[in-house]
């Protein structure tokens, strides 16, 4: 651990006992005030840390906020996995539970289908946003603000002949899978993989997440793909059941 990381543990190990003044904290650290103060510059910045009106630093609502996506995600992916598997056994593909986390939208989990070839996708690897049906309806669901920061920070690489590469467009399309309720990717990452995803069902706007499907073939058209939307939707509603969040 670097001394810079190593020192800003320290200061969030001892701010978790009490608030605590910057005097205060100087003393308990072994340090200056000035020093202190430089410490806790860049954790008050970011939201880790904040000074209450009576001067005193305690910890930050950012640390509930990212320790309960943790929490989240841990319990997301063991009530999922059960349903993740029944899918998979169901249509031999494989099957892809993907989620917000921070900035970026990533495979949680990946249940390999009997009758499948191998895929790009990998758990923890970040999901092309402009190209993959988890991340498609992941983004239609995020408010404007959270969507236009993450858009305008990307780049709308072309990976097939099939990729959406405008920004706008792919705004249009973001409309368009809001409207019907699921997306899918149609050979837009990888040649001859096709996918259809939908978000997992949740009124409170917390659970940013989505189940996907996919398969391997030449076929573009895939009538069948859209037949397995069915399957789709019941496993995204009976993991948000499983959760306890409303599926509506």
């Amino acid at each position: 651990m670097s001394k810079t990381v190593a020192k800003a543990v320290h200061v969030l190990e001892t701010l978790a006992g009490a608030p605590k003044t910057v005097a205060e904290l100087a003393r308990e650290l072994g340090v200056h005030g000035s020093t202190a103060l430089r410490m806790l510059q860049p954790l008050a910045d970011g939201g880790l840390i904040a000074r209450g009106p009576d001067g005193r630093y305690r910890l930050g609502f950012r640390l509930v906020e990212l320790g309960q996506q943790v929490l989240e995600e841990m319990d997301l992916r063991a009530v999922a996995r059960p349903h993740l598997i029944s899918l998979a056994d169901a249509t031999r593909s494989t099957v892809h539970l993907a989620q917000l986390v921070d900035d970026q939208i990533v495979y949680v989990d990946k249940i390999e289908g009997a009758a499948s070839i191998r895929t790009w996708s990998r758990i923890g690897r970040a999901v092309p946003l402009h190209t993959a049906a988890a991340s498609k309806v992941i983004l239609a669901a995020l408010p404007a603000d959270h969507r236009d920061r993450l858009l305008s920070a990307h780049a709308f690489t072309r990976y097939t002949e099939r990729t959406i590469t405008g920004e706008a467009e792919f705004r249009d399309h973001l409309v368009e899978v809001a409207r019907l309720g699921y997306a899918t990717d149609q050979a837009e990452f990888e040649p001859l993989v096709h996918c259809i995803g939908v978000r997992i069902p949740d009124v409170t706007g917390q659970l940013l997440a989505a189940v996907s499907l996919t398969t391997v073939r030449a076929d573009t058209n895939l009538p069948e793909l859209g037949s397995l939307l069915g399957q789709v939707r019941d496993t995204a509603t009976a993991i948000a059941v499983a959760l306890g969040h409303q599926a509506g």
